[in-house]
């Protein structure tokens, strides 16, 4: 046993509680995470400072910090470096990936180009250091046509590609080959979430398996979600996946999310999602129109340069709007997360009237 600072917080939000620390790099995974009742009790690796408690107790309700006694974790490796050592060449160490997504039972690493010769090796390092890891995906390509798929290679593990993966209290059953999802945005999931309003009609045009329609259908029983795709295996996993929690208030629609806009959807909505930061700016005339016309919010998302990054991204928006027709007042403009050297992922929240 071993004695260390921690975070208490009620079971229900353990995950986000999870999520927060492991973003402020302060969990200590050394230590096992320990259940007490209803709480969820995690070790930090360092007690946090005044502002730092003002913080999380305003992000987790009921969250408490405190010390507490911990089991030592043993039997598996605690970092890739551990789990490598002496089997790669020392110089090839610091070429590691810094780090990998995990989705469900899968872990996906980006390869260097420096370590190609040894994804085996690396593939069942992830698996050795990582706890609940059956298989583990190398990228192999970008992001790519009208699905947003990318090819993935087994490095290690074996078994069927399709996962489940859990976030927010939501269950999501998925396949990494055949549909497109990033964990990354589990934050952002969140915080749109927050600001639906009860009884809002919503549409999610470029849905996928549904990570922001299903969110926002369980937080908010009394709106009504409708999630577009036009990728025929998203829209089974959508369809699976509403089952999957319990949810009535979904509506998964098969098609261009153009055509099924503009054929079931005009003037009926209060929000928009536009989750496809490649192409959402050729869309933003179909959210104009299925907006009511005493007005709606759209959740803008696109890929924009440095500098000015959010200045971009706005000026874009702004004149697609304009030439829809309709006026704009901005609510929140934020980058979401880098993709590429200078380049980022913004989200631009837009009253639209």
């Amino acid at each position: 046993m071993e004695e260390a600072p921690c975070l208490r917080v009620p079971k229900r939000l353990g995950e986000e509680a999870m999520l927060l620390v492991k973003g402020r790099g302060i969990w200590d995974r050394r230590l096992a995470v320990r259940r007490e009742g209803c709480h969820v009790v995690i070790p930090l690796s360092r007690s946090l400072t005044v502002d730092e408690i003002a913080a999380v107790k305003k992000r987790i309700r009921g969250a408490e910090v405190a010390v507490n006694r911990f089991v030592v974790e043993s039997g598996r490796a605690k970092t890739l470096h551990e789990a490598l050592a002496g089997r790669l060449p020392p110089q090839l160490l610091a070429k590691l990936p810094r780090s990998m997504d995990i989705v469900g039972e899968v872990a996906i690493v980006e390869v260097p180009a420096a370590l190609d010769g040894y994804k085996r090796v690396l593939g069942e390092a992830i698996l050795k250091s990582r706890r609940g890891i059956r298989m583990v995906l190398a990228k192999a390509g970008a992001v790519g046509g009208d699905f947003r798929l990318r090819g993935f290679e087994v490095i290690a593990g074996s078994g069927e590609t399709e996962t489940v993966y859990r976030e927010h209290g939501c269950v999501y059953y998925l396949d990494l080959t055949k549909v497109y999802f990033s964990p990354r945005l589990s934050t952002e999931r969140l915080r749109v979430a927050r600001k639906v309003k009860s009884g809002e009609t919503v549409v999610d045009l470029f849905a996928g398996v549904g990570p922001f329609s299903v969110l926002i259908a369980k937080s908010h029983r009394d709106a009504v979600v409708y999630a577009v795709d036009a990728n025929p295996d998203a829209v089974q996993f959508l369809e699976r996946n509403v089952a999957a929690n319990r949810l009535n208030n979904v509506f998964p629609l098969l098609g261009d999310a153009r055509e099924v806009a503009e054929k079931i959807l005009l003037g009926r909505v209060d929000r928009v999602i536009m989750n496809l930061p490649e192409r959402a700016l050729e869309f933003v005339d179909v959210a104009c129109r299925v907006l009511k016309s005493s007005g709606g919010v759209i959740h803008y998302y696109g890929f924009e340069a440095e500098p000015d990054t959010l200045g971009k991204a706005e000026e874009k928006l702004s004149m697609a709007i304009l030439v829809a027709g309709r006026t704009r007042r901005f609510l929140e403009s934020r980058l979401v997360r880098q993709v590429a050297p200078h380049e980022w992922q913004v989200a631009v929240d837009v009253w639209v009237f």
